[in-house]
């Protein structure tokens, strides 16, 4: 069973979020926090397998309790779930280390896939939130264009669908293959460019243009 830990200054929000998980059997909701100070206090004793964490709170925002929470327990999944879209607070959240960057529009099951891939390790970046990264690196110039990372035709197809944000299973359904080819992929292409999950092959490839912002837009 997956321990869930809900991090919000809305008590409103954090019982919605509440309701949610409890209706699920395959997770269990073991606390709760309304700022990120709060966080960092019940963390160790609350032992969550994933947090999901609002960014704009009092006393401590949801950035600077991952960062902390991160290096106390790198093994604990954080999802940023928050109602704004802020390109500082995305590259923040990415940098101090967070699996997830959801808006509070997602709707449950959005949530739940998002909950679940970074359960299984796959980080996850919704969409719209995907878009806003791609719109903001691609108005700074390459870090250092490079050609030499040796990924097969089929795998620079993968990158570019993972940019997109496209699931495993959207990608099968896309390239009429199994969703473990796919996964076999996504394996070599993490692998060849030396990332360790989703989110940063493709903030590395739109640096090092492998991708085509154009291609995005598809």
């Amino acid at each position: 069973m997956v321990k869930i830990m809900i991090v919000d200054d809305h008590e409103i929000m954090r019982r919605g979020l509440s309701l949610i998980f409890e209706s699920e059997d395959a997770f269990d909701l073991v606390g709760e926090a309304c700022d990120g100070q709060e966080a960092c206090e019940k963390v160790g004793e609350l032992k969550p397998d994933i947090i999901l964490m609002d960014i704009r709170m009092p006393r401590k925002n949801g950035i600077m309790a991952a960062k902390e929470i991160k290096q106390r327990f790198p093994a604990i999944k954080i999802i940023a779930l928050t109602a704004v879209d802020d390109e500082n607070d995305i590259f923040n959240a990415i940098n101090a280390g967070i699996d997830g960057y959801v808006l509070k529009d997602i709707g449950s099951e959005g949530l739940m896939e998002a909950v679940r891939s970074v359960q299984g390790g796959i980080s996850f970046l919704q969409p719209q939130v995907a878009r806003r990264v791609v719109e903001r690196l691609g108005r700074k110039p390459s870090l250092n264009h490079r050609d030499d990372h040796e990924l097969t035709e089929r795998e620079t197809i993968i990158l570019g669908l993972m940019a997109r944000g496209l699931r495993n299973k959207e990608m099968a359904e896309k390239l009429f293959v199994s969703e473990e080819t796919i996964k076999t992929h996504v394996s070599h292409v993490l692998e060849k460019l030396g990332q360790k999950d989703r989110m940063h092959a493709v903030l590395h490839a739109i640096r090092h243009n492998l991708v085509k912002l154009e291609s995005l837009e598809e």
